[in-house]
């Protein structure tokens, strides 16, 4: 399990970074500075005076700060018991650092960086807590800023791979499942590689493990000259695959000849495939080299070879084998050959006759953008970018000319890393077009109501997000919804004191909440949450 930085609002550049949460630890500390903030909470439980007594307005303080912040409250409430204390603080005394750092293949950066801390002005220093639970993630916010998982304002939450934790102004990140190590590229050229989060030579964008994947299989496949089958999703990026296979491979002196298969009409197909001789089959025509043919010494990339008519498939099954025999049209006595290699894209495998995609020796699928959502805000940073360098005047309205990128409102991320995609990189460029024609000011915000387009913005299913915490035996850091808060002072009548000890919370945190949501302490009078008291 992982979490990756989606954005930040200091430290935009650490987009993409990534956050390991092993089972090694029982539980995970993130915060500003974590490790500090639980040493100054022990100290706090310090005994200055003789070897069984306590400081009470240190243990109050400390004890009774309401989310766990950096200001402590004043005092308020019974003192916990001697023995009571180290039970409080046992949960998250052993717990790890959760550290960000760039994840990138081994022995890839010959100096590697060590994590730095998270910064953000309402990030406490120890702002979250996160223990594995029931094969995922259970996460508790401790700190001053509000956190809300999946778009929806949370305590505690159970979350799982594709959830998205969202730091109030501060911060964005995705809960993944990831390797810890990523393997040494052995055909992908090291001089090819680019920086962090930037477009590779081959216009591809991400640093997940799906495209560096991709990045060493391409280049693995370019190195022979065996026929590629690429296979992926509509907008996912094959025809980039192809041109990336021919760069690195023998034959990229010559130029890629390329066409969309499905694009030619069957009447016309085995004429500009094959080529034709003047005047065949019909009078006045010209004489055609045909792709085959343009193709000798380099390589021939057909675009939706799966919607080859199936009238052609059978007379390009020959010139498909290693030795590219083929006929023009009108010189059926006349073989010629063609030394060129074939890459076939498709996103329908299945349509490929048995015959022809046996003359593919090589097959490579590349993933889709709902395989490597923690991509996605590279992604929108870059088509907003091409945007304005095309003086598009919709993204110039959003563009920050001192940080040299466009001002995009963290909520948008979240929609569209949670949206399910049908069309991939097109998709999301029409997404965000639709964003910018909605946004009034200088963010690009969030899009109202569902988003439009063929794909599905992911539910939470109902209850995967509530808290297992019961009452009477609350963690100290979690605080009650305020549904509960109100029942607990109705049985109470109105008793804030027995109230709050049946909460399990301190009287003083009882009182802000009513303050914060206007709750009723008034014996026997029940009203509707948000509304105040006469």
């Amino acid at each position: 399990m992982a979490l990756v930085i989606l954005w930040s609002a200091r430290e935009p550049h650490r987009t993409g970074e990534v956050a390991f949460l092993s089972e090694d630890s029982p539980v995970w500390l993130f915060g500003r500075d974590p490790r500090t903030a639980l040493q100054e909470r022990e100290r706090s439980f310090s005994f200055p005076i003789g070897p069984h007594e306590l400081r009470p307005e240190r243990v109050q303080s400390v004890l009774h700060s309401e989310g766990g912040g950096d200001e402590a409250s004043e005092p308020a409430g019974p003192l916990p018991s001697q023995s009571s204390i180290p039970r409080l603080l046992e949960p998250i005394r052993g717990g790890a650092e959760v550290c960000f750092r760039r994840q990138r293949p081994e022995g890839l950066d010959p100096e590697p960086v060590p994590p730095w801390p998270i910064l953000g002005e309402s990030i406490s220093r120890l702002q979250l807590t996160l223990s594995h639970r029931d094969d995922g993630l259970f996460v508790q916010n401790i700190g001053r800023c509000p956190l809300m998982v999946n778009g929806r304002t949370m305590q505690a939450a159970q979350i799982q791979v594709g959830d998205t934790l969202y730091l109030r102004n501060q911060l964005l990140l995705l809960c993944t499942r990831r390797p810890l190590c990523l393997p040494r590229l052995r055909a992908y050229p090291i001089d090819r590689v680019h920086a962090f989060g930037a477009p590779d030579a081959d216009g591809m964008i991400g640093e997940s493990p799906a495209l560096w994947y991709l990045r060493e299989r391409m280049a693995a496949c370019a190195r022979s000259d065996q026929n590629v089958l690429i296979i992926g999703e509509s907008g996912s990026g094959k025809e980039l695959a192809a041109q990336a296979i021919h760069r690195l491979s023998s034959r990229r002196e010559r130029p890629l000849v390329a066409d969309n298969i499905s694009a030619i009409p069957p009447s016309l197909a085995a004429a500009l495939l094959f080529g034709n001789k003047r005047n065949f089959p019909n009078p006045g025509m010209e004489e055609r080299v045909g792709l085959i043919g343009a193709a000798d010494g380099s390589m021939l990339f057909l675009d939706e070879i799966g919607d080859m008519p199936e009238e052609v498939q059978p007379m390009f099954l020959r010139v498909a084998d290693r030795r590219g025999e083929y006929f023009r049209l009108g010189e059926e006595g006349r073989l010629r050959r063609s030394d060129f290699r074939l890459v076939g894209a498709t996103n329908r495998p299945e349509r490929i006759r048995y015959e022809l995609k046996r003359r593919f020796q090589r097959e490579i699928r590349v993933p889709s953008l709902n395989d490597r959502k923690e991509d996605i805000p590279m992604l929108i940073g870059h088509l907003l970018r091409n945007q304005v360098r095309q003086g598009d005047l919709n993204a110039l309205a959003f563009w920050d000319e001192r940080a040299l990128a466009a001002r995009v409102h963290p909520l948008l991320i979240e929609q569209l890393v949670r949206h399910t995609y049908v069309t991939n990189v097109s998709e999301v460029e029409f997404l965000l077009g639709h964003a910018m024609s909605e946004s009034g000011g200088e963010v690009i915000a969030p899009i109202r109501g569902p988003l439009p387009g063929h794909g599905a913005t992911r539910q939470t299913p109902t209850g995967s997000l509530a808290s297992p915490v019961t009452p009477r035996r609350r963690s100290l850091y979690v605080l009650p919804a305020p549904e509960e808060a109100q029942r607990a002072l109705d049985q109470a009548k109105g008793n804030i004191a027995r109230a709050a000890t049946q909460l399990g919370m301190s009287r003083h945190q009882l009182n802000r909440m009513i303050r914060r949501h206007s709750l009723n302490t008034k014996s026997g009078k029940r009203h509707s949450l948000g509304q105040k008291s006469e």
